[in-house]
């Protein structure tokens, strides 16, 4: 059951009331980031997500269906964004170690075939021709940064930088398929 602040606060940012928004946000905004900083050891990617969820918030605000206590729904969020986030980095890891890294000890065969594999994945990245995207996707899976160091780096806003990376994957992943 909701509690009666918490069920007035959702029914004004559901009618797009910002300043409801806001009020939810500082209340919650740093115990989130306390949690999400327990999970993932860095403030930057702590900050990632909780911004991701109050974003994602504000965005979905008209379909909101909360039917537990609000705090609840938001440290639920921050389990479920430090879960896609593990994924992701755990995809992306083994997508380099694949394709990038050779062992010492692996025959000339594999090198040959890693080296035309790493050659097709840098060709695929050479294809997004927006610099933007191309530079965002680099700083994310090869330099490992977080999106808000990528906002940082490049003087935009995370939500911006996780767009550039999306553009960015959706052109390699399409240029791979007609490769392998």
């Amino acid at each position: 059951m909701l509690h009666t602040k918490d069920e007035e606060l959702l029914q004004e940012i559901k009618a797009g009331n910002e300043s409801a928004f806001a009020e939810l946000y500082n209340h919650y905004q740093h115990l989130l980031l306390m949690e999400a900083y327990y999970k993932v050891r860095s403030y930057p990617e702590a900050e990632d997500i909780v911004q991701e969820i109050f974003t994602s918030l504000w965005i979905r605000r008209k379909e909101l269906s909360i039917s537990i206590p609000i705090k609840h729904y938001l440290f639920k969020a921050v389990h479920l964004q430090y879960a896609y986030k593990c994924r992701k980095s755990e995809v992306a890891r083994r997508f380099v170690q694949h394709t990038l890294y050779v062992s010492k000890e692996a025959g000339t065969n594999y090198l040959l075939e890693n080296k035309e594999m790493y050659l097709q994945i840098k060709e695929a990245i050479a294809g997004v021709t927006a610099p933007a995207s191309r530079r965002a996707f680099e700083l994310l899976y090869m330099e490992n940064k977080s999106h808000q160091e990528i906002a940082l780096d490049m003087n935009i806003k995370p939500q911006v930088a996780r767009n550039q990376v999306s553009r960015a994957l959706k052109i390699i992943r399409t240029r791979l398929k007609k490769v392998m």
